[in-house]
């Protein structure tokens, strides 16, 4: 775990760097979202192709590889400012983050017992999100300029020490099958359309919030894009739990609809009070935004696994991943282009104008079609959007499973007490 945390580090260092970088070359909105899609194309493409390379030769090695990759990649970035350049070298990195994330989660998956996925699958994500939070404060002195570029080299190197130094044996890679996009929409249209405006949504803000950044805090953009990022990822540290204990409880579709307009609400106060609320208040803003947009994703997981027998879980989960992917190429490709005329504020103008429309379809099923019965429905458990091998470690796909996380055992123990 402390590899694939230093990886969220990483790439959320990498996003501030190159996202600040660009700009201050003069390289324009569309631009910038360009090289951000290019990035979200390698990562699903990786996604896809790297166990292949995983079963060839073996999770060591291949983490070894694709991090030593990816440490050249973030290194070529010093040579030179050129987009087309830099967009196929964010494409590399994006096929190494999710080649490390599939050899890591693959293993966390096979070295947990079945009895507590859910719990290390829980443990596991809030120390994914404190590797991201930190990542752009440990190279915001350097965030922006060729030093930001050796640091991120730096941690992605510092991740191949604990993975060459352990003495586990390497375990077997089993990722199950990805459902097509046609086969998801039939079976869960509204975690298909969930799942593309989380990829659309958070993948644009994830690549582009530097420049929003900067926009409010020219003299510190480093500074302010580290704070925004941890109000953000603070939020959703905060929103996941509630919103899938709701759902548990309530139809799932209300409650995507219920996080889509708190995560909108918030985008549209951060486009339209970029330039005269205080810091203080955009970063309350980004908190609220991360609590809404960053948990409705899970929810859409825990929607279709309902929907699905368990012997279709892993594929079902692996196939939500996929238009996940495919939503996040779109969405920093759409929003880079509607903040050329629009200016940063664009971003949020975009983010509030796809969860509206994500609110809409999410009521409107509700009115068309039935909820699934409280027994047909699957306990919650978090799913974060990293390799199609940590749909592996999630408990919905075991037919018996005796504790999915810390938090619904909790839950469980409060109901029996008199």
């Amino acid at each position: 775990m402390s590899a694939l945390t230093l990886l969220q580090g990483a790439a959320a260092a990498l996003s501030v760097t190159i996202a600040l970088s660009l700009q201050t070359a003069g390289a324009s909105n569309a631009g910038l979202g360009l090289v951000a899609a290019f990035f979200a194309g390698g990562f699903l493409a990786g996604a896809m192709l790297s166990p292949v390379q995983i079963m060839r030769i073996g999770h060591i090695r291949s983490f070894v590889f694709f991090a030593a990759l990816a440490i050249l990649a973030s290194l070529s970035f010093t040579l030179g400012v050129s987009l087309m350049g830099w967009a196929v070298v964010q494409a590399v990195i994006g096929v190494c983050a999710a080649a490390l994330y599939t050899a890591g989660e693959s293993w966390i998956a096979d070295a947990t017992p079945s009895d507590k996925r859910g719990t290390i699958l829980g443990f596991y994500h809030v120390i994914a999100k404190a590797g991201a939070i930190a990542g752009p404060f440990a190279i915001m002195s350097a965030a922006g300029g060729v030093a930001g570029f050796i640091m991120v080299a730096a941690i992605f190197a510092a991740m191949i020490l604990p993975i060459s130094a352990t003495r586990q044996s390497q375990p077997e890679i089993s990722t199950g099958t990805p459902f097509g996009p046609r086969k998801i929409i039939r079976y869960a249209p509204a975690a298909a359309v969930a799942a593309f405006s989380a990829g659309a949504v958070n993948n644009a803000v994830a690549q582009l919030y530097p420049i929003y950044a900067q926009a409010i805090a020219p003299e510190s953009a480093a500074t302010f894009s580290a704070n925004f990022n941890a109000a953000i990822l603070g939020g959703a540290m905060v929103g996941l739990w509630p919103a899938g204990v709701i759902s548990d409880r309530v139809d799932r579709r209300l409650v995507i609809a219920a996080t889509g307009i708190l995560a909108g609400v918030a985008a549209l106060g951060l486009a339209l009070l970029s330039h005269t609320a205080s810091e203080p208040i955009i970063l309350g803003l980004a908190f609220l935004f991360g609590m809404g947009a960053l948990s409705y994703y899970a929810v859409a997981v825990a929607h279709a696994a309902d929907r699905a027998r368990p012997d279709q879980a892993t594929s079902m989960m692996a196939g939500i991943m996929v238009i996940w992917g495919i939503g996040s190429i779109v969405g920093p490709l759409v929003a880079g282009f509607i903040m050329t005329p629009l200016g940063a504020t664009g971003l949020f103008a975009f983010a509030s104008v796809m969860l509206a429309l994500l609110t809409i379809i999410m009521f409107t099923r509700v009115v068309k079609n039935a909820e699934v019965t409280d027994d047909e429905k699957d306990p919650f458990n978090a799913t974060q959007a990293t390799s199609l091998a940590l749909s592996e470690l999630d408990p919905r796909g075991e037919d018996h499973n005796e504790q999915f996380d810390l938090f619904v055992s909790w839950m469980a123990s409060t109901e029996t007490e008199p």
